[in-house]
């Protein structure tokens, strides 16, 4: 690959960097409690960036035996593209790889005869249940070079189980719920089972509120969509483009003690962490707030260039794009009480576990507004039934200058490991 690329670059080049990814997926769906569909497809790409005149240029291909025209149109593209005045980095290691050699044991027939079974262990619970589900297995390789003598790759894969469920009420009305998980290798998720039993459980009887503010608790997937609303605000582009609601906040202390949010590519067992970015930059932690304090924002080479910051190494790229900022995993730093002694102190409050329209807030000020599509009435610290028809809004930033309560029970979904998170009042509409 280098050698049929610097065949083609111009001596005057400022730099170049190009990256394959190669790879394949096993994807198996259940819709309406019976199989759905089995496939599994390969893929495998080359992009290059060229940097001629401190203008880059970029362009893509799936042929790779026409690696030398694609290098020809990215020079062509340069004349277009951005002012980049960055350089690439001289020396790349990979310490580990977000690999497990398990993933080859994935076994389409056992996964299916394994989801069989989780579908008829939930339907002689409930019989009229409507189940969809999801299993896949993936893996791919990446492997980066640049004009500075970059060249390295490693190995990726991932482990995915999804299941949903959709149960119709004696009233007419619908309960639906869901769970997954994403994993490096396969894992048993026969748990997300009693999970969505659980749920639907708690979700038979209904009960009604009135409109007002209440203690609201959010486990850590509800919790990390509402601080997703704060995270965006840490990236790189929405900070150089004023967007930001954090711009020019850097060493502030705008939230709560209590609150200490961190970017970390190493959460462990997360099949998102990658051993170095897409522009071959080491990958560490970075303390985006820090006892509520605003202690950084993430970038890549060109933002950093853009901002006058250091890189903090998450640039992310596929073989079709250029690199961009993307956050690896978040995590926030937990309190000290279990989930048990949180709820067991409200009297009268709301477990949100699901939001629906919550896209629709707006992401720039904090403001939420969503559908709770599902919750429960708390009472005297225990669950005692679902409401429903309800709204909830409030500010994330504001909520999370003030008052609230973590647990130190984490949980990591996808690439976030976050608590749960008690709010004393929130908005809740009927």
């Amino acid at each position: 690959m280098r050698t049929t690329i610097e065949k083609i670059i111009p001596s005057k080049l400022k730099w170049y960097d190009a990256i394959h990814v190669s790879g394949r997926s096993k994807p198996i769906s259940f819709k309406n409690n019976r199989l759905y569909s089995i496939s599994e497809s390969e893929n495998s790409g080359f992009g290059i960036r060229v940097n001629l005149d401190s203008k880059t240029g970029f362009s893509c291909t799936n042929a790779l035996d026409n690696i030398d025209e694609t290098v020809k149109r990215a020079l062509q593209m340069s004349s277009f593209g951005d002012m980049e005045n960055f350089n690439l980095p001289d020396n790349t290691t990979r310490s580990f790889e977000p690999y497990s050699p398990e993933i080859e044991k994935f076994n389409i027939h056992d996964e299916i005869s394994i989801a069989e079974k989780i579908i008829d262990d939930i339907k002689s619970v409930y019989p009229q249940i409507s189940i969809d589900l999801g299993i896949s297995s993936s893996q791919s390789e990446v492997r980066l070079i640049n004009s500075s003598g970059v060249d390295q790759s490693y190995r990726d894969s991932q482990y995915g189980f999804s299941i949903s469920c959709t149960y119709i009420m004696p009233d007419g009305s619908r309960l639906e719920t869901w769970e997954s998980r994403s994993e490096l290798k396969p894992v048993d998720c026969s748990e997300l089972k009693d999970i969505l039993i659980k749920k639907i459980e708690n979700g038979l009887t209904v009960e009604k509120i009135e409109s007002q503010s209440y203690p609201v608790l959010l486990p850590p997937q509800a919790f990390g969509r509402l601080i997703g609303f704060i995270v965006s605000g840490f990236n790189g582009v929405s900070v150089w483009k004023g967007i930001s609601p954090f711009t020019d906040m850097k060493g502030e202390k705008i939230f709560s003690e209590s609150f200490t949010m961190i970017d970390d590519p190493l959460i462990e067992g997360s099949p998102y962490n990658v051993p170095f970015d897409g522009e071959g930059l080491p990958v560490s932690k970075n303390f985006l707030i820090r006892d509520g304090v605003i202690e950084t924002f993430i970038n890549d080479l060109k933002y950093s260039e853009r901002l006058n910051m250091q890189p903090t190494g998450n640039a992310y790229r596929g073989y079709s794009s250029l690199p961009s900022p993307s956050f690896h995993g978040i995590t926030v730093k937990p309190g000290e009480k279990s989930f048990e002694e949180i709820i067991s102190t409200i009297d009268r409050g709301i477990f949100a576990e699901q939001f629906i329209g919550l896209g629709q807030s707006n992401t720039i000020t904090g403001d939420f507004s969503a559908n709770l599509a599902l919750a429960y009435l708390i009472e005297n610290g225990k669950i005692k039934g679902r409401v429903k028809d309800c709204m909830i809004s409030g500010n994330i930033i504001d909520l999370m200058k003030g008052e609230f309560t973590l647990s130190k029970d984490v949980e990591r979904r996808g690439s976030t490991l976050l608590p749960y998170c008690l709010f004393p009042a929130v908005s809740i509409t009927v």
